[in-house]
């Protein structure tokens, strides 16, 4: 059953949105500790593409992690009380360089070296896929890695025990990212959308994400009766896609889907999109991850739809993006963003509820646990259903009730909601150009 927004915001605390002011260091922030606490700071890592061609996404997870302590400490989750004591955090800045090589190699130097105890956030799927492999051994939790791919589910289904420290902060592709084809349908049997003809042409990026999705994104769109063509591959950092765009346009195809997790990456293929005069609907999966989106497209992202993040349904939502671009100047990307803001305050609370940083009283607590942060309510499975493809994967739901993306449509700078019908913030627009 649905939640309105209004009931879900009795269930928030509105103190979190107060202005905060804490400023983040560029590589590992100390936090003082109050003249109370008993104990040294518990070192919590957060991981995320801080260099590489990723680096934007990197800044905006750094920024919400200090919102989020900021948050946590005027909220009294920290000190956290662990083991009878009070204890303060130090956030150790685990940089993956949006390298599955590197990242293992940043993982294990912050376990071992660094002395971190608990992990929050991380980005890219072929990233989570070598990092938990290199965190098993040591017997740590990681909550809320934002890789998404159906790969990782698949891998923590073959081996329960050893990834039980890991939780999937991202839902498999099958199980929401992919989902184009209801809507589409909808649009189409309602006369909204008019296509030339149902060929559809799909574009990813060339890691373990990209691939998963493409998959699922291509079998969603065939059950809505699109004949697919198979999905071409391309680099994280690709800048031109014109050739690729014009064997689109002498195939005729009436959509056009693509997804990378680089923000040059996106933008250069809107606007080369719109330069080709491709008589398609674009279906840009990615696009929203980042904040300056309409600033790196312009008018060439009008019209475009995307199922790839939450976006503003209730008032706290809209005070929480007001305070961040108050704070930051930015408007932020709420997948990234929002997220890992999400996460990290998760992760004081799964601290804070264990009493403990032993092993296995953390994933029991990480498992019982349902997390209603401001983006969505975060929920871990317990095992394989039909809200989540393995256990420990955060569980899909409706509003404020799972983990919940709608479809937007970019439009004059703005991403409006347009499906589900119930959420909607204007009606679908057809793109002129295919009339």
């Amino acid at each position: 059953m649905h939640t309105s927004p209004g009931k879900a915001w009795d269930l928030l605390s509105r103190r979190r949105f107060l202005q905060g002011s804490t400023a983040l260091g560029a590589a590992t922030l100390i936090l003082p500790r109050r003249p109370r606490a008993q104990a040294g700071p518990v070192k919590i890592g957060s991981m995320g593409p801080f260099t590489g061609p990723a680096s934007r996404t990197g800044e905006e997870f750094q920024n919400a992690v200090a919102m989020a302590i900021d948050d946590a400490r005027r909220e009294g989750d920290l000190p956290l009380r662990l083991d009878g004591m009070e204890r303060d955090i130090e956030v150790v800045f685990i940089d993956s360089q949006s390298s599955p090589e590197k990242a293992v190699k940043a993982v294990t130097d912050a376990i071992t070296r660094q002395g971190v105890e608990f992990i929050c956030n991380g980005w890219h799927s072929s990233v989570a896929m070598a990092v938990m492999d290199a965190e098993a051994p040591f017997k740590i939790v990681h909550i809320g890695h934002l890789g998404e791919s159906q790969y990782i589910s698949e891998k923590m289904l073959q081996d329960p025990d050893k990834y039980r420290g890991w939780f999937k902060g991202w839902p498999a592709p099958p199980k929401l990212a992919g989902l184009y084809g209801p809507p589409l349908r909808h649009f189409i049997d309602t006369g909204v959308l008019k296509l030339p003809n149902m060929k559809a042409a799909v574009l990813v990026e060339d890691t373990d994400y990209g691939r998963g999705w493409g998959e699922a994104l291509m079998a969603s769109l065939k059950d809505a009766g699109f004949e697919v063509l198979p999905y071409d591959v391309t680099a994280l950092d690709e800048t031109e896609f014109s050739p690729l765009l014009l064997k689109y346009k002498a195939q005729r195809v009436s959509v056009v889907a693509m997804t990378s997790t680089g923000n040059v990456s996106v933008s250069n293929f809107v606007k080369q999109f719109r330069q080709q005069n491709l008589k398609a609907l674009l279906i840009a999966h990615g696009l929203g991850w980042f904040g300056e989106w309409y600033e790196l497209t312009g008018e060439a992202s009008d019209f475009a739809v995307a199922i790839d993040s939450p976006h503003i349904i209730a008032p706290w939502q809209q005070e929480w993006v007001d305070r961040y671009k108050e704070r930051y100047g930015m408007v932020p990307g709420i997948a990234a963003a929002g997220l890992t803001y999400d996460y990290f305050r998760m992760g004081l609370k799964i601290l804070n509820t264990a009493g403990t940083l032993d092993f296995d009283k953390l994933v029991e607590t990480a498992r019982a646990m349902k997390y209603r942060g401001v983006w969505n309510l975060y929920d871990f499975a317990d095992e394989p259903n039909p809200q989540a493809m393995a256990q420990n994967e955060v569980m899909v739901g409706d509003f404020m009730e799972g983990f919940f993306f709608p479809m937007v449509q970019f439009m004059k700078g703005k991403a409006s909601i347009v499906w589900p019908l119930k959420y909607k913030q204007k009606d679908f627009e057809a793109p002129p150009w295919l009339t």
